[in-house]
C-alpha cells in the first residue's frame, strides 16, 4: 500500500445498496463485508491455519481492510467516489470483488477487438494425486499445448485462468483452465487426441464460439480473481488449496492479448480527485449535517457535489491531526490509499 503521492489505482467504488434516505454504514468494511461474510470467515480460518508464512501480518491486514475510507470528489466534474484501504491478499473476498471489476472492463474491451473469440476449456482426469501435483500437472500440459506449431499458427492470442472444484460425485479435486481466444476454426476432435496424447489421461476439452462478450468476461473475470469458494470446503481442503495455490498464477495472457492490463493502475486523472470527507465523518454527521446528506447523495445517486459541501477542513479542525495518524509519515494521503 506504499505508492508515491498520487499513484492512485482504479476502479473507484461506485454507488453502494443503501437507500439514500438511510444513513452509511459506521464503516465501508461493515457494508461490504455483508456480501461476504461466510467467505470472510472461512479466509481468515485459513490463514490462521497456514505454517510458517506470518500469519499475524496477514490476519492483521485482512482486519483491517476497508476499515479507512474516503468520501473524494473530482474537482472537473464534481463527481464523488469513495478511495479506501486494501489488504490486496488472494483469498480476501473483498479485494478479489474488486479486482473482478478491473479485469472483467479489461477483456471486455479487449473481445471488442477480436472478430472470432472461442471459449476453450481443458480438463483433467479426475486423479487422488496430491493437488499440487495435478496443478503442476495441468500448468505443464497447457504449456505444451500452445507450443505446437500448428495451434500457435492458429491461436493468435488469449486469456487463461485457473478455476478448481471438489467434485461432489467422488470427492476428487476438479482442476481446470478456461482461456478466452482470438483463433481460427480448429476440428474439434484434433483437440481433443492433442490435449490426450499431452495428458496422457484426459481428453476432456470443449471449444466453442463466444456468444455473449460481456458474460464471458464477467465469468473469466470471477474466478481469475477468486478460483474457488472457500466456504464451501472443509478446513483440510481450504488448507490444501490455499496451499498448493501459493506463489502461483491465476490468470494470465499470450499474443494478442498481452495488452490487457492485469491488475489495477493509476488513472489519468488521478492528481484531480480530492477527499471532501472520511466516511466515518459523513456517518457520524448524516443525521445532523445537510453536507454529509449532500455528499452520501452526490455518491449514490452518481451526480456532481457542490463543493461548498466539502466536509474535509471541516474534519481536520475536528479531529486535529488524528485522522492522519497512520499517514504521518507520508506526503499525501494518497501514498497510503488505492481506489478500490
Amino acid at each position: 500500500m506504499s505508492e508515491p503521492a498520487n499513484d492512485l489505482v482504479l476502479p473507484l467504488l461506485d454507488t453502494i445498496e443503501t437507500s439514500v434516505g438511510e444513513p452509511p454504514p459506521n464503516t465501508l468494511r461493515d457494508h461490504v463485508l455483508r456480501f461476504h461474510r461466510a467467505e470472510m470467515i472461512s479466509t481468515r480460518s485459513v490463514y490462521v491455519s497456514l505454517p510458517g508464512r506470518n500469519p499475524e501480518r496477514r490476519i492483521e491486514a485482512l482486519d483491517n481492510c476497508k476499515k479507512n475510507a474516503w468520501f473524494v470528489r473530482n474537482v472537473d466534474t464534481g463527481m464523488v467516489k469513495v478511495v479506501s484501504s486494501s489488504c490486496k491478499l488472494r483469498w480476501c473476498p473483498m479485494c478479489s470483488n474488486a479486482r473482478k471489476y478491473h479485469l472483467a472492463g479489461q477483456v471486455t474491451e479487449w473481445l471488442e477487438g477480436v472478430a472470432k473469440p472461442k471459449f476453450l476449456t481443458m480438463t483433467l482426469k479426475h486423479t487422488a494425486q496430491p493437488l499440487a501435483e495435478q496443478i503442476d500437472h495441468l500448468y505443464n500440459s497447457f504449456r505444451k499445448f500452445r507450443m505446437i506449431k500448428e495451434h500457435k499458427k492458429k491461436i493468435k492470442g488469449g486469456v487463461w485462468f485457473f478455476q478448481i472444484k471438489k467434485s461432489k460425485k467422488d470427492n476428487l479435486w476438479h482442476p481446470h483452465l478456461h482461456c478466452v481466444i482470438d483463433s481460427k476454426w480448429i476440428d474439434g476432435k484434433k483437440l481433443w487426441r492433442t490435449w490426450l496424447k499431452i495428458t496422457g489421461t484426459s481428453k476432456v476439452i470443449d471449444i466453442r464460439a463466444v456468444k455473449d462478450p460481456d458474460k464471458v468476461a464477467e465469468y473469466v473475470a470471477r474466478y481469475s480473481a477468486r478460483p474457488s469458494d472457500l466456504a464451501v470446503l472443509g478446513a483440510p481442503d481450504q488448507l490444501e488449496l490455499v496451499t498448493a495455490l501459493h506463489g502461483r498464477r491465476l490468470v494470465g495472457t499470450w499474443g494478442t492479448a498481452r495488452e490487457m492490463s492485469l491488475s489495477p493502475s493509476k488513472p489519468p486523472d488521478a492528481d484531480r480527485w480530492r477527499k471532501v470527507g472520511s466516511w466515518w465523518t459523513v456517518a457520524s454527521l448524516f443525521a445532523i449535517d445537510d453536507r454529509a446528506r449532500n455528499i452520501w447523495s452526490a455518491f449514490k445517486l452518481n451526480k456532481p457535489m457542490a463543493i461548498e459541501d466539502d466536509l474535509y477542513y471541516v474534519e481536520q479542525q475536528w479531529l486535529g491531526t488524528a485522522a492522519e495518524v497512520h499517514c504521518k509519515k507520508k506526503e499525501a494521503w494518497q501514498s497510503c490509499f488505492e481506489f478500490m
